[in-house]
This record gives C-alpha cells, structure tokens and sequence, in this order.
C-alpha cells in the first residue's frame, strides 16, 4: 500500500473510532442503538446548568461530573445535584474527588445532600473511604458545619444501633477532608488529571480587607483526552484568558444573553424590591465586572484559542432563548458552541468533543 493511501485508512479508522463515541445529529439513527460505555474517554455531565440563588423549575444549580477513564470528579455543588446524579444514574459515593471553585450558596448548598448519601453508604457497608473536597478559604469550614448538619439526623439510628462510625470521643467520624488554596498553580494531581486553578474576577468589586477571605477560582483540567476549563463565576479576565489558552473545550459561564437581557433583568429586580438608584447602580456593575455575557465568552473563547465552547450557570426562557444564547458566542467566536440542559451528557476524544452516543450507565473503576 503507498504511503498516502495508508495516511488515508488511518484518517477513516480514526474516524470511525471517535464516532463510536461522539455522535453528531442523526448519527445515532444511522447506526442503530447506542453502544457501550468505552474505557477510554472523558465525559462530561451536566447536573445543574442554571445560575442562582433563585431556584427554578427545569434547571438546577451550577454542578458539573467529569468522568475521565471511569473516575468521576465533581466540580461545584448547587442545590438539585444529588436528585440529578440519581437520574443520571451516578453513584455519589463512588466520587472521591469535589472541587468547588468558589463558595457561593448557589454552587455549595447541594454539598450536604451528597455528604449524607455518602454517609449513609459509607456506614451501612463499612466501607473505609475518605472523599477529598477542594476549594478556597473557608471550604473547611463548609465541610465541617455540613457534615455537623446531616449527622443530627443520624443520631437517633446512632443510638438504637450503635456502628463504627461513632469515633472515640463519642462523634460521628467524619470521611470527608477538605483541602484549601489560596493561590493560583497546580492544586490537584493522579494519574488520570491534573488541575490548575487561577483566581479570576469574580470578587474585583469586593473591598479590599474582604478580598483576603473570599476567593473565586477558574480550574483548567488536563485530562488524557483533551484539556478542559470551567471559568466557574467570573467576570472578562485576561488570568482567565491565559488559563485557558489553547484549551480543547471552555465551559463558561454565561448569566447573561446580552446588554439588552442583562438590563433587563437588572431593572425587573430593582423595580421587584424597590431598590435605590444606587442599588440598581451596584447590581449592574456586579454584572457587567464580575459575569459574562455571550459577546464576553465569544470574545475570551477567540482569544484563548478555545476549540469548543459550552454554556452553563445561565437561565433561557425557552429553546429559542436558549439557541439565542449559542448564537451570541458564535457572533465572536468561530468554534463549536453548546447550550446544555440539565443531565446532558458529552464525550472528548482526542480533544473532539460532542454528545454521547452510548447508553448512560453507572461508570466502574
């Protein structure tokens, strides 16, 4: 066989090999039922994908499952995740890895719900696990006060059965340890990814004294598949921007379509509670510094040398809203660009990136 006939069945076996995974529209009715989970991939699962702290109907909050070779790692923790994990079919005490990237109430309030179905397996079978939580200052004391929280509610099983569970000094003993950074770098490493993280915008109109305890991070996740950053909350950021360079996929965050939806917005809440011109003045600075809109992710995604882009921590009236929200990005960016609901699932191959073709089944490691 001559060298460029070669060149070109390999190009049609790599081919046919990513499409076993990553399906485009149509791809799955061509080929008959969706195949089985592969081994080597990295997944994407979007368990909350609306913005907060306003509860809603059909989204739930910011929380994000990577699973990467069959090892889950979950990053933030919004109110709705456990109830999404149950749908999606995941096991939450088979996640031995939480990341949050900042400690607002609508990424960390679902933090409780997993700690206790955690618990409830961990005691029930024995098991001997830890669970690592990472995030900024304060994330120890998250972790501590919800694990304080959910074991109330274990004292009267506690009581009638008494288990291993109850450490020494007559506590429950706790699997979960938390970890907190408060500088940008590495701060994260196995042997399936590795995770930078790099403070962003989120906080720049924060007085000062308050800056030393608060902390908002964007993670960019180097996987065996292809490189991954979520900006989590932020603002336009030029450390964001870096973080992200040439990254394969940029799951931004996107709590506004554009100018018009964001003032909007901002007028029906002054007008709702009756704000100051100064309130309404400060909350839409809030917006405009410290979010993004689609022009701000379509310009950061260009500028990072982004391949694909997807949506998250954003609230579409509709799905014409919603594909409204897609096309912003496309105004300013040439890439892929998705808007996920919640419990859509993608898959990244060799840095190609698009929904999962496979049957949705608890992963094993």
């Amino acid at each position: 066989m001559r060298v460029p006939a070669l060149v070109a069945a390999l190009r049609v076996v790599v081919i046919l090999a990513l499409a076993s995974v990553v399906g485009g529209p149509g791809t799955e009715a061509a080929q008959g039922a969706p195949a089985a989970v592969p081994k080597r991939v990295t997944e994407i699962i979007f368990l909350g994908t609306a913005g907060g702290p306003p509860l809603r109907p059909d989204r739930s909050e910011p929380s994000t499952l990577l699973i990467v070779d069959g090892r889950e790692y979950l990053i933030d923790c919004g109110i709705g995740t456990m109830r999404r994990m149950i749908e999606a079919g995941i096991k939450s005490e088979q996640i031995k890895t939480i990341f949050f990237t900042h400690l607002h109430a609508d990424h960390d309030l679902g933090l409780a719900d997993v700690m206790a179905n955690d618990f409830v397996h961990t005691d029930l079978f024995g098991a001997t696990v830890s669970f690592d939580i990472y995030g900024p200052p304060q994330t120890r004391e998250l972790v501590d006060a919800a694990f304080h929280f959910i074991t109330i509610g274990f004292r009267p099983f506690e009581a009638e059965n008494p288990s291993a569970s109850r450490a020494a000094n007559g506590q429950f003993a706790s699997p979960f340890v938390a970890h907190e950074f408060d500088q940008d770098g590495v701060i994260f490493r196995d042997n399936k990814i590795r995770v930078i993280a790099t403070e962003n915008s989120h906080y720049a109109l924060m007085p000062l004294p308050q800056r030393a305890a608060f902390r908002s991070y964007s993670y960019r996740i180097e996987t065996p598949h292809g490189v991954i950053v979520f900006t989590g909350d932020t603002g336009p950021s030029d450390a964001v921007a870096r973080l992200a360079k040439g990254a394969d996929v940029l799951v931004a965050e996107a709590s506004s379509r554009d100018r018009e939806d964001r003032d909007r917005f901002i007028h029906s809440m002054a007008a709702r509670n009756h704000w100051s011109p100064k309130r309404a003045q400060a909350f839409q600075a809030h917006f405009i510094s410290e979010h993004l809109d689609t022009d701000n992710i379509g310009e950061l995604a260009t500028k990072a040398g982004v391949k694909t882009v997807m949506l998250y921590h954003y609230d579409p009236l509709d799905k014409a809203d919603q594909a409204a929200y897609a096309s912003g990005v496309k105004k300013k960016f040439a890439g892929s660009v998705f808007a996920p609901d919640d419990l859509d699932r993608y898959c990244m191959v060799r840095g190609i990136v698009g929904p999962c073709r496979y049957r949705p089944e608890q992963s094993s490691r």
